[in-house]
């Protein structure tokens, strides 16, 4: 066998290991992506095919807040709404710390965005995120997420039939009715 493909599936293993044990039989593959801060919207730009647009999808996530102000101060605080703007703005490479990606808080606003299911799976956390404010559709897509070393976002692709975590609770309280279903 070749070393990359050893390597591949050695990192694969870790990365299994990593995830909570009812999925891990699931994960098929996963993309990483270069861990410079940006990863998470690293990662959210790949599973749209956008490439590796990590400064649009931060720009997208700020016009998403932006034009739904009144939702997001009722979820965060006014004071946590703008901490998210500013952790939004940053080019810089690398990110510094406070610029990265957090969880709970973006993964809605990144289902919201992009009207996408989120599912993130960390070896303690694992909720599935959707859309505050638009109706579901039979073709939505799914981006499945994974937070591992406690510092690095991962692209996992899952099989058909994995089982997904439940929706977090702020969805169950924020959401708009038309986004039942």
């Amino acid at each position: 066998m070749p070393r990359r493909n050893q390597n591949k599936n050695r990192f694969l293993e870790c990365i299994r290991e990593e995830m909570p044990a009812y999925i891990s039989s699931h994960i098929i593959d996963v993309v990483n992506v270069i861990g410079d801060g940006h990863c998470g919207y690293r990662v959210i730009g790949l599973a749209l095919e956008m490439g590796d647009n990590w400064l649009q999808v931060r720009k997208d996530l700020i016009e998403e807040i932006n034009a739904n102000e009144f939702l997001y101060n009722n979820m965060f605080r006014s004071s946590r709404r703008s901490e998210l703007l500013l952790s939004l703005d940053c080019s810089s490479i690398p990110a510094p710390l406070d610029k990265w990606m957090t969880m709970p808080d973006m993964r809605l606003i990144i289902a919201s965005r992009y009207n996408v299911a989120v599912v993130h799976y960390s070896k303690f956390q694992f909720f599935t995120f959707l859309p505050l404010h638009s109706a579901p559709t039979l073709n939505r897509k799914t981006i499945f997420i994974g937070f591992v070393n406690d510092n690095h976002f991962i692209r996992l692709l899952m099989s058909e039939d994995c089982p997904l975590p439940p929706v977090v609770s702020m969805w169950m309280r924020y959401h708009a009715s038309v986004a039942e279903g």
